[in-house]
């Protein structure tokens, strides 16, 4: 970890692993009976595709009732569940549909995993790597990821791995961040980061990459669905509408949060722009002058603030952008460490519509980001086989038990 007083770091390691504890147990107990309820949605989706009953997609009351009667092992019938998202992400859904409800679940929450596990092995070596996988996949994030059968494990391992390979291999590096795509609203600021970093080819490479997904949904699913899509969407279907705004406060954006605190929408709506200017500006600050774990923390922080929605599961970003940030090999300022800390924790203490004091959470996060932005600066051994010599001999004397 940092250079800091051992006692400091076994304070916060402590105070980290029993929010671990408190997350894993109150999220297990929270989807005890609804276990993978949201790769539900998917699953529903999928085998709807498969059938050829793409109207199902469209027709949200029908849509939750084919979930609920094709899953009899929920302890009650779902609430209204409609599938919101755009065509394209059926890419995602479909090979999966292939297999029984509890085959398709397992198999992609595992891929997913192992995706994010090589991703970050990319990163870190050794202890170190040990160190980093366990705050992310001890967070409470994590845990309601699989909770809920979400697919945050393979957004964050999307974007780890294109930050990673930026330098070194910028054309798969696109590659990697233009899959992003299938979940739009966490890739707005990649555009932002590459323009930055000045990383054309990489920019290139991930605009073609989510243009060939866009044009693969045109014959899987098909131009008829996006048609029928984007009138919905575009269109004034009121319950459509009602649920994606509905949906939107299921979450923990900062729209959401500044809903449940008690401004009015349109209030909400400028602290969520305020949230994607400052955000951008973080993103394009690093990415000039920051070091590589710095640039991918702050990164994966402004994805998070910066999303109009996300939910509890997608801040699997934010807990490794805090592991990071904490295995930097240089002392962050104690209020730096805290305020790490602290957002860590915060995760096992989600959703805000539930737990009403985590409507905190995007300001601690906004703090952790603003922070890091303004003190970056070049702190990374260069990757590869000149800088790994340096690298692992300053990780192990900073891991070492009596390093004061």
């Amino acid at each position: 970890m940092n250079a800091a007083r051992p006692a400091w770091w076994r304070v916060a390691g402590l105070v980290m692993l029993a929010f671990a504890a408190l997350g894993w147990l109150l999220y297990a107990a929270l989807f005890g009976a609804t276990w993978g309820q949201d790769w539900m949605v998917f699953d529903t989706a999928g085998k709807a595709y498969l059938r050829g009953d793409t109207g199902l997609l469209l027709d949200g009351p029908r849509f939750t009732a084919a979930l609920n009667a094709s899953h009899p092992s929920l302890a009650a019938p779902l609430r209204f569940h409609p599938w919101v998202y755009p065509p394209f992400t059926l890419l995602l859904a479909v090979p999966f549909a292939l297999l029984p409800w509890w085959a398709n679940y397992g198999v992609f929450q595992s891929l997913s995993l192992a995706a994010l596990v090589l991703a970050l092995r990319l990163r870190e070596r050794g202890a170190r790597f040990g160190v980093l996988l366990l705050g992310v996949l001890g967070s409470g994030a994590a845990a309601f990821t699989l909770g809920s059968g979400q697919n945050s494990f393979l957004s964050a391992a999307l974007v780890t791995a294109g930050i990673t390979w930026l330098p070194r291999r910028p054309v798969l590096a696109g590659n990697m961040l233009g899959l992003l795509a299938f979940k739009p609203q966490l890739a707005m600021l990649v555009p932002v980061a590459l323009v930055a970093a000045r990383a054309w080819r990489t920019l290139v490479a991930a605009g073609l990459t989510g243009a060939a997904l866009l044009g693969l949904s045109m014959v899987v699913p098909g131009v008829a669905l996006w048609r029928a899509w984007l009138g919905l969407f575009l269109g004034g279907d009121p319950a459509f509408h009602a649920w994606v705004e509905q949906g939107r406060l299921y979450g923990q954006s900062v729209f959401a949060c500044a809903r449940l605190a008690g401004l009015p929408a349109r209030g909400a709506d400028a602290a969520q722009t305020a949230a994607i200017l400052l955000s951008g500006l973080c993103v394009l600050g690093v990415f000039r002058r920051g070091s590589d774990a710095v640039r991918l923390a702050v990164l994966l922080l402004a994805i998070i603030l910066a999303a109009p929605h996300v939910g509890t599961y997608d801040a699997v970003m934010v807990a490794e952008a805090v592991m990071l940030l904490l295995l930097q090999p240089i002392a962050m300022p104690r209020i730096d460490v805290v305020l790490a800390v602290a957002v860590w924790c915060c995760l096992s203490l989600q959703p805000p519509f539930v737990v009403r004091p985590a409507v905190i959470t995007p300001l601690l996060v906004g703090a952790l980001m603003v922070r890091t932005a303004l003190g970056a600066r070049r702190v990374d051994t260069p990757r590869g086989s000149e800088g790994r010599p340096a690298l692992q001999k300053t990780s192990r004397r900073l891991l070492s038990p009596g390093r004061t």
